[in-house]
């Protein structure tokens, strides 16, 4: 994470950073975006996936769809003169990258990969909290800015810079991306329970039925991730929206926007749904309980403690 702008060691007040020199030219947004179709060579494991995600998760996906539709032509009003600036550009870049992995990921999800869509979950939650605390601290993009793009004389390169950035305030400060980004990290890293959850998912005290490899559908995978998916995108939505210089959405496209959010959150709401929640065990340490886990609809679900 950076340090507050404008403030030095000694707390002194430091002058503001110039504008960025460049300016924004060349700009394109496709014209439509669909999320991943399917695949011509999946497994038969992986096309069954394909069948019931497509018919279990239906509303999911169709909602996923619509938020993705919102967010195309919110971001395609930061090509509106007065917007496109590299101010814009900061965010949109983040913006670019989150929208993306989360397509992405919900092509993994409907083909029963739910173990490698969660590091792209993971990283669509740092591209969206940065976005969300990029608003606080825009001297860091403007003194990257200035930084780039430079020629460095000892390798013959042109010196772009990593910039480093990460917005761990914004992920801490919101409940739903604390509780997501702890779980998504933590079951997508090689840690034995997620992993024996992923590979073994029947297992228990006497038995641990391994599947390597495994792609067949489970309800409560799917049901997890694509709610993480959709409520990224409400998160995602929310911090364009309080974006009006960068990017100016008309009043319609703003009615619609908080109708879809009432939708989902109507949608994620459902007690019977598969979800995660941060609890406090006895000793003061934050644990992930996952709730109404199971393979299909008609199986028990189960409460598992990670």
């Amino acid at each position: 994470m950076t340090d507050e702008p404008g403030a030095n060691g000694d707390g002194a007040r430091e002058l503001p950073i110039a504008e960025p020199p460049q300016r924004v030219s060349g700009l394109r947004f496709p014209a439509s975006w669909r999320l991943p179709g399917k695949p011509a060579d999946l497994t038969a494991a992986a096309e069954d996936a394909w069948r019931q995600t497509g018919f279990q998760m239906g509303d999911d996906l169709r909602q996923l769809q619509a938020g993705i539709d919102l967010q195309l032509a919110l971001a395609k009003t930061g090509y509106t003169p007065g917007a496109r600036t590299m101010i814009m550009a900061g965010f949109a870049g983040l913006w670019s990258r989150a929208f993306l992995g989360t397509t992405d990921a919900a092509g993994l999800i409907r083909r029963g990969g739910y173990q490698s869509a969660l590091a792209l979950i993971r990283q669509a939650i740092e591209f969206v909290a940065a976005q969300a605390n990029l608003g606080h601290e825009l001297d860091s993009w403007r003194r990257w800015t200035h930084e780039a793009y430079g020629r460095h004389t000892e390798t013959r390169s042109i010196e772009v810079g990593t910039g480093h950035y990460f917005g761990g305030e914004a992920i801490a400060g919101d409940p739903h991306l604390r509780v997501i980004y702890r779980a998504a990290s933590d079951f997508a890293r090689p840690n034995f329970g997620p992993t024996a959850l992923l590979v073994a998912n029947e297992a228990n005290h006497e038995r641990y039925p391994l599947i390597f490899a495994d792609e067949a559908f489970h309800l409560g995978w799917a049901q997890l991730q694509l709610g993480w998916l959709l409520r990224l995108g409400l998160i995602q939505l929310h911090t364009a929206m309080h974006l009006p210089q960068q990017f100016p959405a008309p009043s319609e496209l703003r009615e619609q926007i908080v109708a879809y959010v009432a939708e989902i959150e109507r949608l994620l709401s459902d007690p019977s749904r598969c979800r995660v929640e941060e609890v406090e065990d006895e000793a003061g340490r934050r644990r992930h309980l996952l709730v109404e886990f199971r393979r299909q609809s008609a199986d028990a679900p189960r409460r598992l403690l990670f």
